[in-house]
């Protein structure tokens, strides 16, 4: 299996790597201008909530902001590439494409979205029923909860509309977490490591 998913595991490697150095050269993003800017250019295609979360936690402080995103673009692609704390990486990944895609900027995030819960799962192990009933539960509230933002149903459209992206994936996210159900025993471990 990690065989097989190499390819993608470089693939977004290469994709966070790859955004990182595009800021990391660009000396207006070390001042926090083109974060700036890029607030400004999607405050419109926002998800309201999350217009106030950038309004009070991220404009204010968009050099420091800015420092994070490269850091934090940079780790994520490293840590893929070598095959070291994948998923930390990955879940690292979610957050930043989450916030991607909340701030209206869909493509190609909730692609990579996507990519990287194919890996998360992968890496999963099967899990009791219950468990797994209960994660999908958790994985359909912002599926459910965000569909009122929805702006579109034109078929053209709805791949860049953040809300129903967001509902999307995370409707994925709940399907998937029942295919890892194991068959319902939980393996009983023996204190004395028999």
């Amino acid at each position: 299996m990690a065989a097989l998913l190499l390819p993608l595991r470089l693939f977004l490697a290469a994709g966070w790597l790859r955004a990182g150095v595009e800021k990391v050269i660009e000396p207006e993003w070390w001042t926090g201008e083109l974060l700036a800017e890029f607030l400004n250019e999607q405050r419109a295609e926002m998800l309201p909530f999350f217009r106030s979360f950038s309004d009070a936690f991220v404009s204010p402080f968009t050099g420091p902001v800015a420092w994070m995103v490269v850091e934090a673009q940079i780790a994520i692609g490293l840590c893929l590439l070598l095959g070291h704390y994948t998923k930390q990486a990955l879940w690292a990944g979610v957050v930043l494409n989450l916030t991607f895609v909340m701030s209206g900027r869909v493509n190609p995030s909730a692609f990579y979205l996507v990519m990287e819960m194919v890996l998360l799962f992968a890496l999963s192990r099967p899990i009791p029923e219950k468990t797994a009933v209960r994660r999908a539960l958790v994985w359909s509230i912002p599926a459910v909860a965000v569909l009122p933002f929805a702006r579109t149903l034109a078929p053209a459209e709805v791949i860049d509309d953040p809300a129903l992206m967001l509902s999307f994936v995370s409707g994925l996210a709940a399907i998937t977490t029942l295919a890892l159900v194991s068959d319902g025993r939980v393996p009983v471990i023996d204190p004395q490591g028999r």
